[in-house]
């Protein structure tokens, strides 16, 4: 009998035996068709899977950024990515969408078929009409390429239960057929009401932070990064709500965000607005600046002129000013991108957002139009904002829909929302502007510009009419002075150099600002070590009479005890000191380690904290590696001294035994320390005020004021250490006091992350 009969005669044998067993039906027909010596088929081997994902997915960055926009075409409004224990080959990639699921012949026709058609049948996404963003095909090729193991969990929202399938794509990589590898499907129950999970295992690759950022920065086309109403479900509506990812890391259980809209826009930021109507009528701005350092304030707009009928309207938006090296050029990138499509204020009624405001090219709160006045001279279009306004109208129907359904009514309402959304905008506007120091309007009396702002301004407008020229504006320029594209590229290039000339007189003039903090700190250390001194002199003297007047040869030993512990004292005082010093005479800039400045201290103090009966609790430490941004070591000598000096002087008034307590730890890329004591606390109405120039809770100066004192007791001294540990971008302020003391102050600094090896 030859092959080809016996193969005849097994096909028929499980056809009638195992009808079900399609893999064999399949091996056996693919091996009969070689006999058909007048037709000739293409086969396909099964490591083609292997080397197309290897050779069309090159980046382990661009596979999983392919993988994000299969969620988008799939109506995803959000994708989590988890990156678990990849900081090492072997880990574990998790990318879950809250898209549209796919079914058992979507996932067999669409996943499971090469070069399959449907997004060329289908160029727009079934629910949000999306552009399809995924390449034809190549998200199964990349999930290859991640890793070894795939496993796919999928829900569409009309089915009771979730597919389940797992690829193991080390079956591709032998001889055989590619129909005769198989991969078991299975009904499991839902884990949410739609969307898909892609879990791939054993990762060919290692993921570091930044290759995580550009996987966000390579799907960043598709991304919609602006705050969305939050009352209703916005999946009820046709309209595309957005898409956003966020990009998370676990390693070892730890969590850290990576990046998401919040660390890739909104914390590049300007200010944060925040803007409301309450139901009186009156209008409310809140805006704070974590790039000014300006905290959060509420100011009333409309005392006088209260709203007729807008009522409980709310405004959220976050502000970006471009070209200023306020934002990281890569992100500024992005952000300016997104910009011309997102940005701008959207309106939402009831929850769902209303078409066309908001929409590229609406200028419907007159943004755009006010910039081209050129009366408020601050940068206020539509781009340099991302944000929406919140409508209810359960109260009525003062916001009505047009016959067409695009857009509103203009009646009053309508006009009173126009006039609060431009209010609210360009008052944040003018405030920010007269905290960077910029003139806000042409009608500004006696304000003169600084050169780097001129130069700043004309190099922004002269790119802008060259990147975006529009006709008139173009043809006007041609018309007037025959500037050409090449002339005007010339004069942005001599603008440029011009301004790099002003920031290195810039950078010339903060070294010395720099030298004069580091030598006001030292001013303090030095008022402090001579108080000290004088303490050790005092006692030092008055033990040496003891001993020239002294007929007792025990009471001469008991004294000779004390000076040596004076003398102990002293030299602890003068060591500490004396590094100081040298530290200053150095003026070189290295990572501290809290623990070693916190136990120095303890060390110094212990002769004076014995002495007045103060108790020094042992300090907390809440992780390793608790290194700040360099500093001057000598500068936390300054700060920690000037804490003491403080705390004791607190102990003393309120008349207790005194208790000193120092806590550090790590929050994030934060290192913090905990200063307690209690001492006499300080009053609610102070906590700011303590750390201006001049303020003090101590001995007025006059003629009588001893020499440390000149620094400690006018007020200077906290002033000194806010503006150490702000130059260095860090915060210090008055906290509500740990359990058991009456005052907390806390100084957070930037973390060192490599600080331990340098």
């Amino acid at each position: 009998m030859n092959n080809f009969q016996k193969l005849r005669e097994e096909l028929q044998d499980i056809l009638k035996n195992e009808p079900n067993n399609y893999s064999k039906i399949l091996e056996l027909s693919n091996q009969l068709s070689k006999f058909d010596e007048n037709n000739v088929r293409f086969s396909v081997d099964a490591g083609i899977i292997n080397r197309l994902g290897m050779e069309l997915v090159a980046r382990h960055e661009t596979a999983v950024s392919e993988l994000v926009k299969n969620a988008y075409d799939a109506d995803a409004t959000k994708v989590k990515i988890l990156f678990k224990d990849t900081s090492t080959i072997g880990g574990i990639l998790e990318i879950h969408d809250n898209g549209s699921g796919m079914t058992r012949e979507q996932l067999i026709n669409g996943f499971m078929r090469l070069s399959s058609s449907e997004k060329m049948h289908f160029p727009l996404s079934p629910k949000y009409n999306r552009k399809r963003a995924g390449k034809k095909g190549i998200g199964r090729f990349s999930a290859q390429r991640l890793g070894r193991k795939l496993t796919i969990i999928t829900q569409t929202l009309d089915t009771k239960q979730a597919l389940k399938i797992t690829i193991n794509w080390d079956n591709f990589l032998g001889d055989s057929d590619l129909l005769s590898v198989t991969n078991q499907i299975s009904f499991i129950d839902k884990v949410q009401d739609e969307g898909t999970i892609l879990i791939i295992e054993q990762l060919r690759d290692s993921w570091s932070k930044a290759q995580i950022e550009r996987v966000y920065r390579y799907a960043s086309e598709i991304l919609q990064p602006f705050p969305l109403s939050k009352t209703k479900n916005h999946l009820k509506t046709t309209i595309d709500p957005g898409f956003k990812l966020n990009c998370i890391k676990i390693d070892n259980g730890k969590k850290e965000n990576i990046a998401n809209e919040k660390t890739m826009f909104f914390e590049h930021a300007l200010a944060e607005i925040d803007g409301k109507v309450d139901n009186e009528g009156f209008m409310y701005l809140t805006l704070k600046s974590n790039k000014l350092g300006y905290r959060e304030k509420t100011f009333l707009l409309n005392l006088n002129t209260p709203f007729e009928v807008l009522k409980n309207v709310s405004l959220k938006a976050y502000y970006f000013v471009y070209g200023t090296d306020l934002i990281p050029k890569q992100i500024e990138t992005i952000i300016r991108e997104k910009s011309k499509s997102d940005g701008g204020i959207r309106l939402y009624r009831n929850g769902f957002r209303v078409a066309p405001y908001g929409d590229r090219g609406n200028d419907w709160l007159a943004l755009d139009a006010s910039v081209r006045r050129r009366t408020i001279l601050p940068v206020h279009g539509n781009t340099n904002f991302f944000g929406f306004i919140e409508v209810h109208n359960d109260y009525g129907e003062q916001f009505e829909e047009t016959s067409s359904r695009e857009g509103l009514l203009h009646n009053l309402a309508f006009d009173e929302l126009e006039d609060f959304g431009y209010k609210i905008l360009v008052e944040s506007v003018l405030k920010i502007a007269s905290l960077r120091g910029i003139k806000q309007s042409t009608d500004q009396k006696e304000w003169k510009k600084e050169p780097e702002e001129i130069i700043s301004e004309a190099i922004s407008e002269l790119k802008e009419i060259i990147d975006n020229p529009t006709q008139d504006n173009f043809e006007e320029q041609q018309d007037s002075q025959s500037i050409t594209k090449n002339k005007l590229l010339e004069i942005a290039q001599e603008l440029e150099t011009a301004q790099k000339e002003q920031k290195e007189r810039k950078q010339e003039f903060i070294k010395e600002m720099n030298l004069l903090r580091i030598l006001a700190a030292l001013g303090l250390t030095i008022g402090e070590f001579i108080h000290e001194i004088k303490q050790y002199q005092g006692a030092l003297q008055h033990d040496i009479k003891n001993i020239e007047n002294s007929t007792s040869l025990d009471n001469v030993l008991h004294v000779n005890q004390r000076v040596k512990a004076n003398l102990e004292g002293l030299s602890t005082y003068v060591s500490y000191f004396d590094e100081a010093f040298s530290e200053n005479v150095q003026r070189e800039l290295k990572p501290i380690e809290l623990r070693t400045v916190v136990y120095a201290l303890q060390i110094t103090l212990e002769a004076d904290i014995t002495k007045r009966k103060i108790e020094f609790i042992e300090p907390k430490f809440n992780g390793y590696n608790l290194y700040t941004i360099a500093m001057h070591k000598s500068e936390w000598a300054s700060i920690l001294f000037n804490f003491y000096t403080n705390s004791r002087k607190a102990i003393n008034r309120a008349k207790v035994d005194g208790k000193i307590f120092i806590e550090c730890g790590k929050i994030y890329n934060t290192v913090y320390l905990e200063f307690s004591d209690n001492g006499d606390g300080i009053q609610l109405e102070n906590r700011e005020k303590i750390f201006n120039a001049f303020y003090t809770t101590s001995t007025p100066v006059g003629k009588v004021v001893k020499t440390h004192e000149e620094m400690t007791g006018t007020g200077l001294g906290l002033k000194i250490v806010r503006d150490i540990i702000t130059s260095y971008g860090g915060k210090i302020f008055v906290k509500e006091p740990t359990k058991g003391y009456s005052t907390t102050i806390r100084i957070e600094l930037p973390w060192e992350k490599e600080g331990y090896k340098v």
